[in-house]
């Protein structure tokens, strides 16, 4: 377990997390789905309006996992033989219809991740799980092959740990 900024990152290998983290971001997936947390979050969130740290958290990991997956395709359509604007398009394309960043934790998505339709080696899924999803502590962790989780026991927090996955990757999403 690695300590830093008081979460701690944490891996079902034995072996560095910092390094899980990058091998399960890195990966090339097919699909990858953001999951906001969970219902009762979600109504909470619609009743409160007390949820821009976890949509900021949302918009950075999409951020990160955009980037990573758009060069892959940018340099896919280099080897085709497509220009810069054009490969700048096209993987611009594929991300936007690959990546789904808005989805809550319902009934229909635990079947999905519970039969390993998603979060798998071609799925990636990203969990936000923080203190009305019953967070435990601060902590990124890769429970298994495909899965990473943010947990936090705040929401301010939860919109750290996005940052801190930001260094971990060394890819910069602010635009400054």
């Amino acid at each position: 377990m690695v300590q830093g900024e008081d979460v701690s990152i944490e891996g079902y290998l034995q072996t560095d997390p910092l390094w899980l983290v990058n091998a399960t971001l890195y990966h090339h997936y097919d699909r990858v789905t953001i999951v906001l947390g969970s219902e009762d979050t979600r109504e909470y969130c619609d009743r409160t309006g007390k949820c821009q740290f976890r949509m900021l958290a949302a918009a950075e990991i999409s951020c990160v996992v955009g980037k990573l997956m758009g060069s892959y395709y940018y340099e896919t359509a280099r080897s085709m033989g497509y220009n810069d604007s054009i490969a700048r398009a096209f993987a611009l394309e594929q991300v936007s219809s690959r990546i789904d960043a808005s989805k809550w934790l319902t009934f229909q998505l635990k079947l999905s991740i519970g039969r390993g339709r998603i979060g798998n080696e071609n799925h990636l899924l990203i969990i936000l799980r923080g203190p009305l999803d019953g967070a435990v502590g601060n902590r990124i962790y890769v429970p298994r092959k495909g899965v990473l989780v943010l947990e936090a026991l705040s929401e301010e927090t939860l919109y750290r740990e996005a940052l801190l996955i930001e260094g971990i990757m060394g890819i910069s999403c602010s635009k400054s």
